[in-house]
């Protein structure tokens, strides 16, 4: 895999780009990197071009004090502007896939399609939106940031693989690739764990007018099933998949269904 390193500008975002063909650009989740989209990058970069984003603070990308939504997106669509002039498709799992709601909403003549995975628009419950943790889990994660935030990022990798049939694979998996790219800056993590706790887009959603692909894990306690079935509701657009025995990393717990139903969402006219 080809990597880039943008240096023309001190505030654009470590990306890795590999393949040829229709522009394809990845966001992960929080606390990690765009490194954990090697499996699905390995299958679909021989038909399109893909570049994965480390978001601000994560992996090898630095952290410029972002704090709120509009900072984030702000520089990663300085990024996205840095590789390409073309619309394309935007890929977002988790906190990228709150990431990327708003770019949809912000830069919709960009954008071909949308892909959520295990993401939705609020990830606390909030009034009318039981689907989704308990604010006080949240909270208690950034609490618990400030003392060891290595220890914080281990239990929230628990987290996500609940449930699933893989959890074990799953769990060694996430763990191995985890400082693959150096630690994250703990002040970018507590900024991306706000995201988590304040960000509701429920209002907005019906504002998406690009076709949107949700796909979620069955046993996904981050993302519920309950929460992705509300979200496609609320979408013009929005077509949901629900991947059996797979928590909140089902492109890594269950690849092949994954990438044949992006790679479908995708190709469908």
């Amino acid at each position: 895999m080809n990597q880039l390193k943008p240096t023309t500008n001190d505030n654009l975002l470590y990306v890795d780009s590999s393949g040829t063909g229709p522009v394809v650009i990845l966001l992960h989740g929080w606390g990690m990197h765009g490194g954990y989209w090697q499996g699905l990058v390995s299958e679909l970069h021989p038909n399109y071009r893909l570049h994965c984003i480390d978001l601000p603070g994560h992996g090898k990308s630095d952290y410029d004090g972002e704090q709120n939504l509009d900072d984030f997106v702000r520089r990663i669509q300085q990024t996205i502007d840095s590789l390409t002039d073309q619309p394309f498709y935007l890929v977002g799992w988790s906190l990228g896939g709150l990431i990327a709601q708003r770019l949809s909403l912000d830069f919709p003549e960009r954008i071909k399609k949308l892909i959520l995975i295990a993401s939705s628009p609020s990830f606390v419950q909030r009034q009318d939106w039981p689907h989704a943790m308990d604010i006080n889990v949240l909270g208690e994660f950034a609490g618990n940031l400030q003392q060891n935030y290595k220890t914080t990022l281990s239990r929230f990798i628990a987290l996500q693989v609940r449930g699933s049939t893989q959890a074990q694979q799953g769990l060694r998996e996430l763990k191995a690739q985890l400082f693959s790219r150096g630690e994250p800056d703990p002040t970018a993590l507590k900024a991306g764990l706000g995201l988590l706790q304040q960000v509701d887009l429920r209002t907005v959603l019906p504002m998406i007018q690009q076709p949107v692909l949700l796909l979620g894990g069955e046993h996904d306690t981050l993302a519920p099933q309950a929460a992705l079935t509300a979200a496609v509701a609320l979408l013009p657009h929005a077509t949901l998949h629900v991947i059996k025995g797979a928590g909140h990393a089902p492109f890594l717990s269950h690849p092949t269904e994954t990438i044949n139903l992006i790679q479908a969402f995708i190709e469908h006219e």
